[in-house]
């Protein structure tokens, strides 16, 4: 049992998977768990080169955390796909969490847009299939800051360009996902 900084317990590795939002939010996830997390972020990747970096690395049976397909957010059906089948390579589906997309300050990607509406859509699809150990993170973010903006995108305030979280950004995904491991019982 790993006992860090703030006096947090947990009994479980933990692993973030991901493209390039995921090389913020594990070192302040790291703190609030009390332990070193893995960070297999993989800037500019699709869903399908995590999935093949999942596959080529070794893997343990704790806590893995997935935030892939915002680089190929358009192909909706090959991400939820990717995701899947890292799923079913954990040997435990009690120990997974998967983030949703989010939709970066991009043309197509705002309210009424094609690309906002395949986000939205499979947030919405992944939250029906995984319950509990998915979160939409852009409704969680979008919420937390205050509210739906014009374009439903999350808000600048915790951006540091289009689509990267800054420091306040990723500081609450941190504590969003630490919240959810809680009420998982992945974490205390």
């Amino acid at each position: 049992m790993a006992v860090g900084a703030r006096g947090v317990r947990t009994l479980f590795e933990v692993t973030c998977l991901g493209d390039s939002l995921t090389f913020g939010y594990p070192h302040f996830l790291s703190f609030l768990l009390g332990k070193e997390v893995n960070r297999l972020g993989f800037g500019g990747q699709a869903s399908d080169y995590i999935l093949e970096r999942y596959c080529d690395g070794p893997r343990s049976d704790g806590v893995l955390i997935v935030w892939a397909g915002n680089n190929n957010f358009d192909d909706p059906e090959k991400v939820e796909a990717d995701v899947a089948a890292i799923a079913a390579m954990h040997d435990d589906p009690g120990k997974l969490l998967v983030l949703g997309l989010v939709n970066g300050d991009y043309p197509g990607r705002r309210r009424g847009e094609a690309g906002y509406q395949q986000i939205v859509d499979y947030n919405e699809r992944q939250a029906s299939r995984l319950g509990d150990h998915f979160l939409d993170i852009r409704s969680a973010l979008i919420n937390r800051i205050g509210g739906q903006n014009q374009s439903d995108v999350i808000p600048d305030s915790i951006r540091r360009d289009k689509i990267h979280l800054n420091i306040r950004g990723n500081w609450l995904v941190a504590q969003m996902v630490y919240a959810r491991l809680k009420r998982l019982g992945l974490a205390t």
